[in-house]
């Protein structure tokens, strides 16, 4: 795979996991005002949000992407984690599960954040 080509597979994967953040709270919304039953669609879906950052991380290498877009990544992945955290914590320390819809305002801003600043890494042939 190219360099051009990576950069593409990286916006994209970046978009593509933007749009699963979305899809995520959406179904955490159809599961808490209409049918509570969708919460195993919302447990389900987590388990595969972690495969787009981990590709954008290989992708990035192969890219040749500046070392920002690598931290940033891994920051997406570290939010994860963290989403998973604050997902299972008991009840006792609720205000910190309070985190859990920031969380995924930060992943989802930040992948789009990587996405639209690809472009310009692209333009300036770093």
């Amino acid at each position: 795979m190219d360099v051009n080509k990576a950069r593409i597979a990286f916006k994209w994967l970046a978009l593509i996991f933007a749009a699963l953040i979305l899809l995520q709270v959406f179904l955490a919304g159809l599961a808490l005002f209409w049918d509570a039953d969708q919460w195993a669609s919302h447990r389900g879906l987590s388990r595969f949000l972690l495969l787009p950052p981990i590709l954008m991380l290989v992708s990035s290498f192969i890219a040749r992407m500046p070392v920002s877009f690598r931290l940033s990544t891994v920051a997406l992945i570290v939010l994860l984690i963290l989403m998973g955290v604050s997902a299972n914590l008991p009840s006792g320390v609720g205000y910190l599960s309070a985190l859990h819809p920031v969380l995924a305002l930060m992943m989802f801003f930040g992948a789009v954040s990587l996405a639209r600043r690809t472009d310009a890494v692209g333009e300036k042939g770093v």
